[in-house]
């Protein structure tokens, strides 16, 4: 008999004890299912690890943040094991991208009847920090985003806390001089790096971004005022900020980025101290269900 893994984090934005309940009963057709709940970040991976061991499915009910700390968690046996997102978190970017719904139980059933597709994993290395992701790193501005809504207003205000918190920052942007290989930007207020096409709960910063083409969208934001900036986030909404005469878009497979001063990257939506310089690469292929 299959063994499914249900992953899920208590303080994700949409965690419901019952919603969980009805996902595993959905799961129960595929196989034997076994819940994991890690106390925390720091002991996520030691605690998938052994539930994990030769398990057919591990799916991760939770936003983007559970997301990544479950594909750190399973690291190398990501190619051993199919892969399955129930959204539940507060942005579900991933979800986003690859049409998962987003409502737990239609997500769930869709894993049942799904089949599994390819889906790239990223590998961001910096000095002090190493981390897989999924989705996207945005360093500069939303750094500063995430850091203005930590706490209760992203728990109270879901996806509209990106841009309450946008608001607080921009009157006080720093501006970056960025390098990648030959390629230079002056005074980027933000620079991204897309596997998926959506960041900070569906805003389309990489809307011509392929999961699957082992390839990065990176998307450089600049803003010479507090206008631009106003109009960069209008635009950036509907994904049609590449207009813009101070917005960039490369694809690119591995690559560093440099930056002065130093940027701070998020990886998946978390702070981890991915401080420039940062290499990105392709790690390898996961196998989403859905």
């Amino acid at each position: 008999m299959n063994r499914v893994v249900l992953v899920s984090n208590p303080n994700s934005g949409r965690s419901d004890e019952e919603a969980l309940e009805r996902v595993a009963k959905h799961l129960a057709e595929v196989g034997e299912v076994v819940r994991v709940t890690p106390a925390s970040v720091e002991s996520f991976a030691g605690e998938l690890a052994e539930p994990a061991r030769g398990a057919d499915l591990v799916v991760v009910a939770g936003g983007d943040g559970t997301l990544n700390c479950a594909v750190n968690g399973l690291g190398n046996k990501l190619q051993e094991t199919q892969l399955g997102v129930v959204p539940m978190g507060t942005g579900n970017d991933l979800a986003r991208t690859v049409g998962i719904p987003l409502d737990p139980d239609e997500a769930a059933a869709g894993i049942v009847a799904g089949r599994p597709r390819p889906l790239d994993v990223g590998l961001a290395r910096a000095q002090d920090a190493q981390r897989l992701f999924v989705n996207a790193c945005m360093g500069g501005f939303p750094v500063a985003v995430d850091e203005a809504i930590e706490g209760p207003i992203k728990d109270r205000l879901g996806p509209f806390a990106f841009w309450v918190g946008g608001a607080k920052v921009l009157t006080d942007l720093t501006r970056y001089d960025v390098r990648i290989g030959t390629r230079r930007w002056q005074r980027l207020v933000a620079i991204g790096v897309g596997n998926g096409k959506t960041a900070g709960g569906g805003i389309r910063v990489f809307p011509d971004a392929d999961p699957s083409d082992g390839r990065f969208d990176i998307c450089a934001l600049g803003a010479d005022s507090v206008a631009d900036g106003l109009r960069m986030l209008t635009r950036i909404r509907s994904g049609e900020h590449g207009e813009l005469p101070t917005v960039d878009h490369v694809r690119l497979e591995r690559f560093t980025v440099e930056a002065e001063p130093e940027l701070e990257f998020n990886v998946d939506g978390e702070l981890v101290d991915l401080i420039t310089p940062v290499e990105f690469s392709v790690f390898g292929s996961a196998m989403l269900r859905h």
